[in-house]
């Protein structure tokens, strides 16, 4: 294929991919319940143009998702949960170019998770300055998993409150025992939804 049109080729697949995702993140403000969606399905455009075409043009899909959504969403939005689908694309998009194991790519994503979940935790509360941004976001954590928050706050003996106890050594223990398995349960759906669009844009392409 010549380059120009080669390169043509993957600017499109790439502005495509960009757009999808940007609109997958921005459902998240068209309907709150929306947002897992966003959190299952966002990061798998930008892990197939990674797969197809390198990690540098991926990194570029990112980048345009990111100015889309601040662009339309504000930097609330922009500047968080675009960076989600930015983080756990990469890093799934990384497994699924370099041909790595299922557990390899799935221990991977999940690191993307908790890295960006980690960066959007301090950003909401020292740069935007949304004060509640961590008791918003563990009681959204509480709620996806309240049947283990209980049991486990009788066994150690804290406060079951997640707004009191988050603050505390037992609650950020605690925190830790609901964020990790979290952050494997968005990587494997992530990844079994990438794998399974994969590999039908790819027998697609075959045809």
């Amino acid at each position: 294929m010549n380059p120009a049109v080669r390169r043509t080729k993957y600017l499109t697949e790439a502005a495509a991919a960009a757009a999808i995702a940007a609109l997958l993140v921005l459902l998240k403000l068209l309907a709150p319940f929306l947002v897992f969606v966003t959190m299952i399905a966002a990061a798998v455009p930008i892990a197939i143009i990674c797969d197809f075409h390198g990690m540098k043009w991926g990194l570029g899909t990112c980048v345009a998702e990111v100015l889309i959504v601040n662009m339309f969403g504000g930097p609330e939005i922009g500047l968080t949960t675009a960076f989600y689908a930015a983080a756990l694309g990469l890093a799934m998009g990384y497994g699924f170019r370099h041909k790595l194991s299922y557990a390899k790519t799935l221990n991977l994503t999940a690191l993307a998770y908790i890295v960006e979940m980690s960066y959007k935790i301090v950003f909401s509360i020292y740069i935007l300055g949304i004060a509640d941004a961590l008791s918003s976001m563990i009681d959204r954590l509480v709620t996806f998993v309240r049947w283990a928050w209980q049991p486990l706050s009788q066994i150690f003996g804290f406060d079951p409150d997640p707004g009191k106890t988050v603050f505390t050594t037992s609650g950020i223990i605690m925190v830790a025992l609901i964020f990790v398995p979290n952050a494997y349960c968005y990587a494997y759906l992530n990844l079994e939804i990438g794998s399974d669009i994969l590999k039908r844009i790819k027998a697609g392409r075959r045809e």
